[in-house]
């Protein structure tokens, strides 16, 4: 399945500590958009974490969606190169982060696949007992 874009939902949001890295990578725009799923922010960590769920049904944003940006870039190869750089600094090669292609709902109601960085569902256990889970999905809404 092809990807046409990268889903960021936590610290590479706008306004979010970790966003320079994306700017770096060269997008081409980004745009609000939700994916399906759990989000927990990790006290001892500092930043969220997306637990892929099933499409919740209802419309977004609401329960069972993760608010996020659906960041574009200018064809195939911008993308991988700036996956290149970001799985360095979400340390998916370390096993901190999985890099999952998502379904992505647009506020015009459009769909995309693209790339987010996610928790596997083995570690939810791990999450509920260590982490605070979002019920709102927005992190950026938890830290203001």
């Amino acid at each position: 399945m092809e990807a046409d874009g990268l889903f960021v939902y936590g610290s590479l949001r706008p306004g979010g500590p970790s966003h320079r890295w994306v700017l770096r990578t060269d997008p081409i725009g980004s745009t609000p958009g939700w994916t399906s799923g759990r989000l927990f922010h990790l006290p001892s960590a500092g930043f969220p974490v997306l637990v892929p769920g099933p499409d919740p049904g209802g419309p977004a944003p609401g329960s069972g969606w993760v608010a996020g940006e659906f960041i574009g870039y200018e064809d195939e190869a911008a993308l991988a190169s700036a996956l290149q750089d970001l799985d360095q600094l979400e340390d998916v090669e370390g096993g901190l982060f999985q890099r999952r292609l998502l379904p992505v709902l647009l506020a015009s109601g459009h769909r995309y696949q693209a790339w987010a960085y996610i928790f596997p569902e083995e570690r939810l256990a791990q999450l509920e007992r260590d982490g605070v889970e979002l019920p709102g999905g927005d992190w950026s809404e938890y830290l203001h």
